[in-house]
């Protein structure tokens, strides 16, 4: 069901100025933060806009927008890099669905519900870790007073057998939140090229960094490191996806140990960065007998291997800069006979 094409028409001009301000907002406070009150202003008007066209799922992820910018306001909700990029994103998004409003379908419901969902899933990662400082607040206690310097039995006492210890809840929290990656890495894998599959890929850049913030809590660094690069990386190519998907089952094996999970992911980060399998070494060009058609064949498996280096952005290494001046020399053998 959808509002009258004037309107539709009057509501994507409208939403695209709130979006430009919202944009311009995140801009200048990528690093503390949008202003709060300005941000919410705009972000509820949106929302108030697209309730109006009475779209499937865009008055929804409007609302999710509006609801962080509330939390941001009220410091119910952290704010850093990853949050920022989320966001960013989530408009990006809304103002692609906003020039779809003409010809919604159910197409666009769905990818609606699909960012609100994820959105709202990483900013539930980001509710704040103290009480907004104008709220009202129990008083503070000082720890000492629980244990007494008097000889007298202390207050509280830590639990020698805990039900849960911190290794197992850190890997209870690591799984679920890689149960995520793996659902929305599942769905990328069997959606077909377009804007859909766009949109699929922003799901799994987000649970991604949904991921990271969970590891970064429990100070897990090389799961937080090799999961943002994950998420920042295009991931258009299957291998990138095939990855992603390794790395969500790994962190579901609850049958590792600690230790075994640990090496594997280093492994995985190796593989990630291109260093898994060492390259064989490069040699001097008059070593190899590459001439004509041999010459050629081997300059594609250089530009595969240059088009690796390009997607993990490593372009810059030294062994993407021998693979130039191999692929180079190459071109000149090639028309040899």
């Amino acid at each position: 069901m959808s509002a009258p094409q004037a309107l539709i028409e009057f509501f994507q001009k409208e939403a695209v100025e709130y979006l430009d301000r919202l944009d311009q907002l995140l801009s200048a406070g990528e690093s503390q933060g949008p202003d709060a009150a300005a941000f919410l202003a705009s972000a509820r008007a949106l929302r108030g806009s697209a309730t109006m066209t009475r779209l499937d799922g865009l008055p929804d992820f409007a609302s999710t927008v509006e609801r962080i910018a509330s939390g941001w306001r009220d410091q119910e909700l952290r704010w850093d890099q990853r949050m920022h990029f989320a966001v960013r994103g989530a408009l990006a998004e809304l103002r692609s669905l906003v020039e779809r409003a003409a010809v919604w379908s159910d197409s666009e419901t769905r990818r609606s519900r699909t960012q609100s969902v994820a959105l709202a899933a990483v900013a539930a990662g980001y509710l704040a870790l103290a009480a907004p400082a104008d709220s009202p607040a129990m008083q503070i206690v000082p720890i000492a007073r629980f244990f007494p310097d008097d000889g007298l039995p202390a207050i509280v006492q830590r639990n020698p057998n805990p039900p849960m210890t911190l290794a197992q809840r850190f890997r209870q929290d690591i799984a679920a939140a890689a149960d995520g990656v793996a659902r929305e890495s599942a769905t990328l894998a069997t959606t077909p090229a377009g804007p859909a599959q766009l949109a699929v890929t922003d799901g799994v850049r987000r649970s991604l960094l949904g991921l990271a913030d969970v590891a970064e809590s429990y100070g897990a660094a090389s799961i937080t490191t090799l999961a943002t690069r994950m998420a920042r990386a295009p991931l258009a190519a299957s291998s990138e996806r095939a990855s992603v998907q390794a790395l969500a089952r790994l962190l579901m094996d609850r049958e590792l140990t600690d230790s075994q999970l640990a090496a594997q992911v280093k492994q995985t980060g190796l593989t990630w960065a291109g260093a898994a399998t060492p390259e064989p070494a490069i040699v001097s060009i008059e070593s190899l007998l590459y001439r004509g058609h041999s010459a050629v064949a081997r300059a594609r498996e250089v530009r595969d291997q240059l088009n690796q280096h390009r997607q993990r952005g490593t372009l810059t290494e030294p062994d993407a800069h021998a693979l130039f001046e191999e692929l180079s020399d190459l071109l000149d053998l090639a028309v040899t006979t």
